[in-house]
């Protein structure tokens, strides 16, 4: 045995290389096959997943997504009312039951009475689809309110809420043509808005006698729409009349913890001690003359004061603060109202129609008070107002009366509302073509 020893040793080195080139052939064989190893393993680790995730190693099925059932929608019915439309009935064509409606009409009695629906409006009731019963009725009571009633835990419950509205601002300029109201109108100013700019300059022009073609006027102003619609105007920030050659500008200005009001560009409230007419919107008949001829006893007899024509019922208002000094039949002048005011003045209100609840003597009034109403009593030939301004115990002309000036604004919001007059200034800058200038701001 002795001698095969060193013949086996000897051949341990050519085992050995080639046990390594065996080993480099497999390694060489494994790498240049990746994409099929990494295959296999990936398929291995998604088996074992799961088998790992399955009761008992068991295998799920592949699972399919879960349905979506959705809520059945609401089903709405609207009607627009007609003429000769009653609610009862409405409602029973829409298919509400006879229990509802009367379920709806009780709850509605403390909020709005239904029996006053006006054609032109609109209902719409909302029907719960899954039990086919009303969840929810509306009615459109104007443009600013609506009727809701919500079926709430078995029972009908009603509420009046406002319309969601959106404020904007305005601007409109324009050349009077013939009456500032049919001028103003033409370029688009909502009524009020031409109502209150009388007003707003009503201790300055006689809106009745001093107007003439020409005339320019501008205005900035609020206004509230719904829908894209003007559904409610607001309050006019800022205004200019330029009437026989005068210009007159407004700004509305509000103080912290004061009333606001309407102040000239210098700070001074455009307030006097009295208006120009005690009626808002109207145009005279018969200005002050000391001779004319009487219309019904046909003799020339002085007319002191002015006439003001307007339709019976008109409100009147005290031109000023005061007192109330005489209230009854007052001869020709028929029903009378007398005001005494400061520094000797009087006010009279002639052949008025009737008296404002409360109006007696003696009852302290403030400017703009409602005190009567137009009418044609005394020696009168149609409807219309007689307004008299006297001057210690003298009737005077009002509109030549030398009345004081508004106050003026206090020295600390001087600076404030300077600021305030060049923003309106700058929305009040003439327009190329005052013709035509409609602006929204």
């Amino acid at each position: 045995m002795t001698p095969d020893r060193p013949r086996f040793w000897k051949s341990i080195p050519f085992l050995i290389s080639s046990s390594l080139i065996l080993l480099s052939y497999l390694g060489f064989w494994i790498l240049s096959k990746p994409e099929t190893l990494s295959e296999s393993t990936r398929v291995s680790e998604t088996q074992i997943q799961k088998k790992a995730t399955s009761p008992s190693g068991i295998d799920l099925l592949p699972q399919t997504p879960t349905p979506i059932i959705s809520e059945p929608e609401p089903i709405v019915k609207e009607h627009r009312l007609k003429k000769g439309d009653t609610l009862s009935r409405v409602l029973s064509h829409l298919g509400v039951s006879h229990q509802e409606i009367y379920d709806i009409t009780t709850a509605s009695k403390k909020v709005y009475n239904l029996k006053k629906i006006h054609p032109g409006q609109t209902i719409a009731v909302t029907f719960d689809a899954n039990a086919q019963q009303v969840a929810h009725f509306s009615y459109e009571i104007d443009p600013l309110h609506s009727l809701e009633i919500a079926h709430n835990e078995g029972q009908f419950v009603a509420e009046k809420k406002a319309a969601q509205l959106e404020k904007s601002i305005e601007r409109r300029s324009g050349v009077i043509t013939d009456t500032l109201y049919d001028s103003a109108k033409r370029f688009g100013v909502p009524p009020e808005i031409i109502l209150d700019l009388s007003d707003i300059f009503a201790w300055d022009i006689d809106f009745g006698n001093e107007i003439r073609v020409d005339d320019r006027f501008k205005l900035v102003y609020e206004v509230f729409k719904k829908d894209g619609q003007i559904v409610k105007t607001g309050r006019v920030l800022a205004a200019q009349m330029t009437s026989r050659r005068k210009t007159y500008q407004a700004y509305y200005f509000e103080a912290e913890g004061t009333r606001g009001d309407y102040y000239n560009a210098e700070g001074r409230s455009l307030r006097k001690a009295f208006m120009k007419s005690p009626l808002r919107y109207r145009y005279i008949s018969s200005g002050y003359a000391t001779r004319r001829l009487h219309p019904v006893l046909k003799v020339n007899r002085p007319h002191l004061g002015i006439d003001f024509a307007a339709k019976r019922g008109t409100p009147v208002r005290a031109a000023g603060d005061g007192v109330i000094s005489f209230v009854g039949n007052n001869g020709g002048y028929g029903k009378s109202i007398i005001i005494k005011h400061k520094n000797g003045y009087k006010t009279l209100y002639g052949h008025l129609s009737a008296f404002a609840r409360g109006i007696k003597k003696g009852k302290r009034v403030k400017q703009e008070d409602f005190i009567g109403r137009v009418g044609s009593t005394g020696l009168s030939t149609g409807p219309h107002l007689h307004y008299t301004l006297y001057k210690n115990g003298k009737a005077i002309n009002p509109r030549k009366a030398d009345v004081l000036r508004g106050e003026a604004l206090p020295k600390k919001w001087r600076a404030v509302f300077s600021d305030l007059v060049k923003l309106m200034n700058q929305s009040l800058s003439p327009a190329p073509d005052l013709l035509a200038t409609t602006d929204s701001l």
